[in-house]
């Protein structure tokens, strides 16, 4: 195992075995460090041994391994893999815990949110916090950028260097040093984007003059406009709502001794030489992916002017009153998870001031702050969000039936599990009125039923794989765990989601359909991302729901005449999203594969094949020619960022397999080229059953990686089961 930067560095670390994670049936994932006293009534779990790279994980030895060529074939590999990943399932909850990280700007809202409120984070975290920043910074220069695997960018360093000051670190240690160098390098913290501002406004290292205007009047706009926030997508509204309003009060904590030193360290001229207000659009070129427009740097010198010269104190105190509520209600509808780390920690500042510190809304805040905080072998930080809970566990059932591996006694316990808590994370009512949501009575979320968001591929991927059980004989026992009616709830909130409006036609968006023209893009103010504004069109979001609708079609009439027609439209939708070269572009996995493995998928479910249909001979052809010389795929972030096919130097397990399956539900007729890919796989694999990460699987908004560790045993045992199914138990 390669040596961390922390260790060469000899950085104070924690004891892993005394390390546990607590899961509870909602899937709240919570790290708790007890005393070496307390350990001998207190097991570590399976999955903490493996993650943490302890001694003590019964790792598998089973007879035919990676090891024995000559007896290992595929049936073999996938069954060494189902049994390695079996270990890795927390057995109360049902869920596959995981550390879903990658970006590099969610712990700052933690680390801050502890700092302004003057709240001592616990010794345990805040060393394997400082851990995480320093082994995810560049080998080279030393920085950090938008994600983990990025080059160095003023928003990524600026922000994990406040992060690692306040945490302990001293100025003058290497890491600091080394760090401070690479910002002065890009210009210091003066090209930070918006984002970056708003930290180092709230932190008292930047002024508010500097920052391009949120104004939360726009909540008090009617409805029907386009611009309403309302309107918007949610993370992004989720994200301005508490932004507007410490804009309105630019809000900034009290001074320190420490930040004053931060305000001479994260500038290349002093602090008080600078011109703020003359910086609002000031941006460091590496940062910049998403540049303004012309449309929103003249809206912005508008706003600024009316807050300067035109707005008046009861519009201010109307603004504020009614963002507040909206927040409240965001809190009251996720229990303070908010819908994820980042608007969770600008909605806790709002509370810690308007309620103050001891208050029981703060408090409740503070316990919420430690589900998305996880830990792993590079310390512990903030995820994209509480976990992937529900996306895995019907992801695991959806594998483990396809690969002809759920009814077989060995893994019915895990597929119940999983099965139990698909039950469990089912939304059972709905949000608070006014909230701007739409109905989830019925839905799933991508985490728990507790962040309670709707996600229209997570709902059908969650119906998709509760169907498969439902129909296994196998499984009878549990068959009535979850009706009929129930189905039928989750049916009625995904054909709502359904784009058959005026905006793209047939598609899927994410959480919600698409509410305003995607011209709105035009006022992107985030500079590091790409199409944030309003809900998007993704081909992977109407593929899921082409499977989920299939699925459920196949199983009983509800609705079915209209169901029919829903998946017609989908299946249009993603014929036209087919580029000319036979690809399809993937906004949520690294990249075109991924893509490529859903949209063959979803026409496989309605019939179409590398027989009958150009498109998916097409789809298929694009996705062989860039098979390399190893039998697999690899392609980089590059691809999502450049929107073209970028090789990466070496193949990758889960790409790999996201191609296999591709071709193999397509009747691909070369044998040989899948058969290479297999091999890959079975080369691949540990003589335990495990596959190493390989590269980042996940993406969002076009530009920042994000880790989905199950991956790769999930797509593996259904690429290689599937294979097993096509050609027979013994094939190679």
């Amino acid at each position: 195992m390669t040596e961390l930067y922390s260790e060469k560095l000899q950085l104070e670390r924690t004891d892993p075995n005394l390390w546990r994670l607590r899961v509870d049936k909602l899937g709240r994932e919570n790290w708790d460090y007890i005393s070496p006293e307390d350990t001998k009534d207190d097991p570590q779990s399976t999955y903490v041994q493996w993650l943490l790279n302890l001694p003590s994980f019964p790792k598998p030895s089973p007879k035919i391994h990676s090891g024995n060529h000559k007896k290992f074939n595929a049936l073999e590999a996938c069954k060494n893999g189902a049994t390695f990943y079996q270990l890795l399932q927390d057995p109360n909850s049902g869920i596959f815990p995981c550390q879903y990280k990658g970006p590099m700007f969610m712990t700052i809202g933690y680390v801050a949110l502890h700092y302004v409120a003057g709240i001592e984070i616990p010794k345990p975290k805040k060393l394997e916090m400082i851990r995480y920043i320093v082994n995810t910074s560049h080998p080279v220069d030393g920085g950090w950028g938008l994600h983990s695997t990025d080059k160095s960018t003023v928003f990524g360093t600026a922000i994990n260097y406040v992060n690692l000051r306040l945490l302990g670190l001293p100025r003058d240690h290497p890491v600091c040093v080394k760090a401070r160098r690479t910002l002065h390098k890009l210009g210091g913290a003066l090209g930070a984007p918006h984002w970056g501002k708003i930290w180092l406004s709230v932190l008292n290292l930047y002024k508010w003059e500097g920052v391009n205007p949120a104004p939360p009047e726009t909540w008090l706009l009617p409805y029907f406009l386009p611009i309403h926030p309302g309107r918007w997508w949610v993370h992004t509204r989720a994200i301005y709502l508490p932004v507007s309003y410490l804009s309105l009060i630019r809000y900034q904590c009290p001074l320190t001794p420490l930040l004053q030193e931060l305000r001479e360290e994260l500038y290349v001229r002093p602090f008080e030489s600078i011109d703020f207000g003359s910086n609002r659009n000031t941006v460091c070129g590496i940062d910049l992916y998403y540049p303004h427009s012309k449309v929103l740097d003249l809206m912005n010198s508008v706003v600024v002017f009316y807050e300067k010269h035109l707005r008046f104190n009861w519009i201010n105190i109307m603004a504020k009153n009614k963002v507040y509520d909206l927040i409240k209600k965001e809190i009251s509808n996720t229990d303070y998870l908010c819908i994820a780390p980042v608007n969770q920690a600008f909605c806790a500042l709002v509370t810690l001031i308007e309620e103050g510190v001891d208050s029981p809304q703060f408090k409740r805040f503070q316990f919420r702050f430690n589900d998305a905080l996880f830990h792993g072998p590079q310390g512990m930080t903030m995820m994209g969000t509480n976990g992937v809970q529900t996306w895995d566990c019907a992801f695991t059932i959806q594998s483990l039936f396809a690969a002809g591996l759920a009814e077989k006694e060995q893994y019915y316990e895990t597929v119940i599990r999983a099965y139990e808590f698909l039950n469990r994370a089912q939304f059972e009512d709905e949000c608070e009125p006014g909230s701007f949501r739409d109905s989830r009575k019925g839905a799933w979320g991508f985490s728990t039923k507790t962040q309670g968001y709707t996600v229209s591929d997570c709902t059908a991927e969650s119906i998709k794989a509760i169907i498969m059980v439902k129909k296994s004989p196998f499984y009878a026992k549990v068959h009535g765990l979850i009706d009929d009616e129930r189905l039928y709830q989750a049916i009625d909130v995904l054909l709502s989601l359904q784009n058959v409006g005026p905006f793209e036609y047939g598609s899927f968006a994410t959480y919600e359909m698409i509410k305003a023209p995607l011209l709105m893009e035009k006022l992107n103010p985030a500079e590091v991302f790409g199409n944030i504004m309003v809900e998007y069109p993704y081909v992977e979001c109407t593929d899921s729901a082409v499977l989920g609708l299939t699925s459920f079609r196949d199983y009983c009439d509800y609705r079915r005449t209209e169901i029919n027609n829903r998946i017609n439209i989908a299946v249009d939708y993603i014929k036209k999203c087919q580029n000319e070269d036979g690809s399809w572009y993937g906004c949520w996995g690294v990249c075109f594969t991924y893509a490529g493995m859903f949209a063959l998928e979803a026409l496989h479910s309605v019939g179409e094949n590398y027989h009958n249909s150009l498109i998916v001979q097409k789809g298929c052809d694009f996705l062989v020619n860039r098979q390399m010389l190893d039998g697999g795929w690899g392609e980089t972030m590059k691809s999502c960022e450049l929107h073209t096919y970028v090789e990466s130097p070496e193949s990758m397990v889960v790409q790999t397999s996201w191609v296999i399956i591709a071709l193999l539900l397509s009747g691909y007729p070369n044998k040989d080229v899948i058969d290479r890919a297999v091999k890959f796989l079975k080369i691949r694999q540990e003589r335990s059953g495990e596959w190493k990460f390989d590269g980042v699987e996940g993406v969002f908004n076009h530009s920042c990686a994000i880790e989905y560790p199950n991956y790769r045993f999930i797509f593996p045992i259904k690429a290689l089961g599937l294979y097993v199914n096509a050609f027979g138990r013994n094939a190679i």
